[in-house]
């Protein structure tokens, strides 16, 4: 494959060469008509008309020279973005992890159909988000202050909460924190 390139680009020289030796000439010759006072546009007219080796060399070098400079020039490649999604997750993975001693959790077991939720360990600024275990949003709220504190829940809110199965879940985000989220079982 080299060898065959390496012939083409010699071709290509040598026909560049011809024709630039050829253009001199007929500048030289257009000057001297020129001098003498004669027009040379009835002879531009003929000339490629009749197929002229001056016009036509110049026609076979372009073309060549074009068609041998497209496959060795490579466009430069642009770095490739980084999807959202991807940066999301890194920038994620350098969040702390809340250690488990300190997570927000239930202080006493929630009953069935039960309007209040006792929790201990939260953190003032907290965000909850308590579902169902269809998924479905039931609640949200901001923790006030650090320590204890309940919710309260109105009677189509705990019906809500109950469906579905044995247990809810709960999720906390905390500013500089990872998410986490939280298996609440519901007793009879």
């Amino acid at each position: 494959m080299k060898k065959i390139f390496g012939y083409v680009l010699g071709l290509v020289a040598a026909l560049f060469a011809a024709g630039a030796i050829a253009t001199n000439a007929n500048a030289d010759g257009s000057d001297a008509d020129a001098a003498s006072g004669s027009s040379n546009a009835g002879s531009a007219l003929i000339g490629p008309a009749m197929g002229s080796s001056d016009a036509g060399g110049a026609a076979e070098i372009s073309s060549a020279e074009s068609s041998s400079q497209q496959p060795a020039e490579k466009p430069a490649k642009k770095p490739a973005k980084k999807p959202a999604r991807k940066l999301a997750k890194k920038l994620a993975k350098r969040e702390k992890r809340v250690a488990a001693d300190k997570k927000l959790r239930g202080r006493l077991h929630y009953r069935k159909d039960a309007r209040e939720i006792l929790f201990q360990k939260g953190k003032k600024g907290e965000e909850v988000y308590l579902y169902n275990r269809k998924g479905k949003e039931v609640k949200k709220f901001r923790v006030a202050k650090n320590g204890r504190f309940d919710i309260k829940l109105s009677k189509k809110q705990a019906k809500k909460l109950d469906e579905g199965g044995k247990y809810f879940h709960f999720a906390v985000y905390q500013k500089g924190y990872k998410p986490y989220e939280i298996r609440y079982y519901i007793y009879k």
